[in-house]
């Protein structure tokens, strides 16, 4: 089944008379189950399409189909549903609230859903930790963990609330060698589960653990292997 299917994508950033054309007529489909790793320098759109596949960012011209659903016609609660319920972020610096403790970091997604009860929230952070090899850190604060752990308790926050797709940008950009292959094996276990992951990334061992590599320039898809 394909789950994402971008077609002929652009997106213009405007800074008063001037603008930058950051894609540029993008054609993308990745089916669900899919592992795949997007690659490119600097300023080539790569952030920009995970952007605007994760319902961060809005597009100018195209189309683009989520499971099914026409993103350019939601409105702003819409696509919070579909953050919320579907994807799974995980980012190179964390983005973790670092004097909130790893089980209030973790269960973020859970709180915003709202329709989740407080058992139920317990149940889902204590696995998804337990997944991540962090299930005796839950009550410490997110700034006395090392990076490697941050990262974990990252991905722990991005698949408790069962997402179709995780969006993993640089995830392992400013982690030792020994430890990104920790991660990149958690992301990897996920895949095998069933979920979609699609990482940016310049390690091309990262890139060569996927199943897909795409390769951008110029704000194009220049092809994929």
């Amino acid at each position: 089944m394909m789950l994402i299917e971008l077609k002929k994508i652009d997106k213009i950033y405007r800074n008063g008379q001037q603008s930058f054309q950051a894609l540029k007529e993008v054609d993308l489909s990745i089916r669900e189950g899919e592992m795949v790793a997007v690659q490119g320098k600097s300023g080539a759109g790569k952030s920009t399409l995970l952007h605007i596949i994760g319902c961060v960012d809005s597009f100018d011209g195209g189309s683009y189909l989520l499971d099914g659903t026409d993103v350019g016609k939601l409105k702003d609660r819409g696509l919070a549903r579909i953050r919320n319920q579907k994807i799974g972020f995980v980012m190179q610096d964390f983005a973790l609230v670092p004097k909130l403790s790893v089980y209030e970091n973790i269960a973020v997604p859970l709180y915003l859903s709202k329709s989740v009860r407080l058992r139920e929230i317990r149940d889902r952070v204590e696995k998804a930790a337990e997944d991540v090899g962090l299930a005796s850190q839950l009550h410490k604060l997110a700034n006395q963990l090392s990076g490697g752990q941050k990262q974990r308790v990252a991905i722990a926050r991005a698949v408790v609330n069962s997402p179709k797709i995780i969006l993993a940008d640089e995830p392992t950009g400013a982690l030792d060698a020994a430890t990104a292959g920790e991660i990149m094996a958690l992301l990897k276990k996920q895949n095998e589960r069933g979920t979609t992951v699609v990482i940016i990334t310049h390690d091309d061992s990262v890139a060569g653990s996927s199943g897909r590599i795409i390769r951008m320039k110029d704000g194009k898809i220049l092809g994929s292997q």
